[in-house]
């Protein structure tokens, strides 16, 4: 363990992304607890982490001491104030009612104590409100992950307006510590970074499908296969800057009218989500990947995620 990794995290929501958060914690060091208001999602939480653990053991992902060390380190704690006793590092990841996360967090404040950083998962909310006139504002911080987070390491970082600057590094340095690469926002924008970009994505990748432009097949061909492997080595401009002999302004000079042109051209409106469109996309990419039901469709995620990612840590050791 670093001495930036935290001694005790609790864990306060224990759904997908709560849970996710105990493989980004627990293989470091830290003490995890782990709480929900639901006193029947804590074992079905501990029940989860056994058994993807089992799985990454029996496909060599982790070896069966880092399983040992993950569930020793890892307890449930069905009463919340237990949970947060001594406490480094809270990591809430409640409903996404800005109402909820409130009234969560002003729990949070009184009874965590005074040395531990109060961080939330929210995937939309300003941590501005969720954080407003609460005594303890300084110490607050937006920590948002993608799912999972144990093997999507970026974390979205902000402050609330109140938030101490010195407590935003420390909250970094702790998530970098555990293997998170935190990405710090300016400001508050709807969605952050990484759902806005999405969004922009799926809005359109949805519309060529629901116009009849192409089938999800081949609309998810040109992402998976295409685009995504660039934006997976060097991301989205930097996919740009290696697109010409002289780099991103001599991309742009070339195509910023085609850009333009295209952008003119994007359908602006919102997609309907019909049900049954949606159904055939499912059953489309199920077939395509050769597995049934959402569950094998995660884990075969997962396992492409992970080979993905030591080939990178490969690669990023050779600097």
């Amino acid at each position: 363990m670093t001495s930036a990794v935290p001694k005790i995290v609790a864990l306060v929501g224990a759904g997908v992304i709560g849970r996710g958060w105990i493989r980004v914690f627990a293989p470091h060091g830290a003490q995890v607890r782990v709480y929900d208001p639901n006193p029947a999602q804590i074992p079905q939480t501990l029940a989860w982490l056994e058994q993807d653990l089992a799985a990454d053991v029996a496909e060599g992902f982790v070896t069966a001491a880092e399983r040992d060390t993950v569930l020793k380190n890892t307890r449930g704690e069905p009463d919340l104030a237990k949970a947060l006793a001594d406490a480094d590092y809270v990591q809430e990841s409640a409903p996404e009612k800005l109402d909820v996360k409130h009234a969560l967090f002003a729990e949070l404040d009184r009874v965590a104590p005074a040395k531990a950083i109060l961080a939330s998962s929210t995937s939309a909310l300003d941590i501005g409100e969720i954080a407003k006139g609460l005594p303890g504002e300084r110490r607050c911080v937006m920590a948002h992950p993608f799912n999972p987070p144990h093997l999507m390491p970026v974390v979205e970082m902000l402050a609330a307006p109140g938030t101490d600057p010195a407590i935003l590094q420390k909250a970094c340095d702790m998530l970098a510590a555990c293997g998170q690469i935190p990405v710090r926002m300016n400001r508050y924008v709807k969605g952050f970074l990484g759902n806005r970009i999405q969004a922009a994505v799926v809005r359109e990748a949805l519309h060529l499908v629901e116009s009849g432009v192409a089938d999800a097949v081949a609309v998810d061909a040109v992402i998976r296969d295409a685009l995504a492997l660039r934006w997976a080595t060097i991301g989205n401009f930097g996919a740009n800057h290696a697109n010409a002999d002289e780099g991103i302004a001599q991309y742009f000079s070339r195509y910023g009218g085609s850009y333009a042109m295209l952008m003119e051209d994007l359908d602006s409106s919102s997609p309907r989500f019909d049900p049954q469109v949606l159904r055939q996309i499912a059953d489309a990419i199920e077939q395509r990947e050769g597995v049934k039901g959402v569950a094998a469709f995660v884990r075969k995620r997962d396992v492409m995620v992970k080979e993905l990612n030591q080939l990178k840590r490969r690669h990023e050791a050779r600097k």
